[in-house]
């Protein structure tokens, strides 16, 4: 049996509204054989990722971690292929705090990076209409900062592979295509979409 831990966040500062939960649940209504999915949300905090993270992994001993957050205004899925040891001084957490210092680790490695194929689930996503792309940075926020713990994980060899997706905020009701860009490029994603991100990926890291 292969267990899939699949996270997202709530809102943070700047951003009250978050599709990656809903992702979450797409992904938990899944039914592939052999795999056992759990999933969880995190509250945008650095302490509670901190707490909360290597906790789930020691409980559920998870394969593979597959993480999605918000992206507010990119406008593309980024499947990202790296975690850098660095946080932000810009923005605070949604409880109003920094991390207590600018790296995760302090004299540790300055990048690390995922052992999962990135490019081939992009072209995957952009063939189904998605408009995907590899990245080389997850930023210096707490998508980074918990990708860089799971990464962290995955060179421990608490778990094998982990992953993460940022997406843009989908697109409301009524949205119009930006004009002179063709289809999927000239619209931002619907959640329907997302959740199709999120199915498709979680099937890319479980090999399913």
């Amino acid at each position: 049996m292969t267990t899939l831990l699949v996270t997202g966040f709530g809102p943070f500062p700047g951003w009250e509204r978050n599709p990656t939960p809903a992702m979450v649940k797409a992904v938990q209504r899944l039914r592939l054989p052999g795999v056992r999915i759990v999933g969880h949300v995190f509250n945008t905090v650095y302490a509670e990722v901190t707490r909360d993270l290597p906790a789930l992994i020691a409980k559920h001993r998870p394969d593979a971690v597959l993480l999605f957050g918000l992206a507010g205004r990119a406008g593309h899925v980024r499947v990202e292929m790296h975690a850098h040891n660095v946080t932000t001084r810009r923005t605070k957490d949604a409880s109003g705090a920094f991390h207590a210092s600018p790296e995760i680790a302090e004299g540790g490695l300055w990048r690390v990076a995922t052992a999962f194929r990135c490019g081939p689930l992009a072209a995957r996503l952009r063939r189904a209409g998605l408009n995907a792309r590899p990245s080389p940075t997850a930023g210096e926020y707490l998508c980074n900062f918990s990708y860089w713990l799971a990464l962290d994980a995955v060179a421990k060899r608490l778990v094998r592979r982990a992953l993460f997706v940022h997406v843009p905020l989908p697109r409301a009701p009524g949205h119009q295509m930006r004009p002179g860009l063709p289809r999927p490029l000239g619209r931002l994603p619907t959640q329907a979409d997302l959740d199709r991100v999120a199915v498709m990926a979680a099937r890319a890291i479980t090999g399913r």
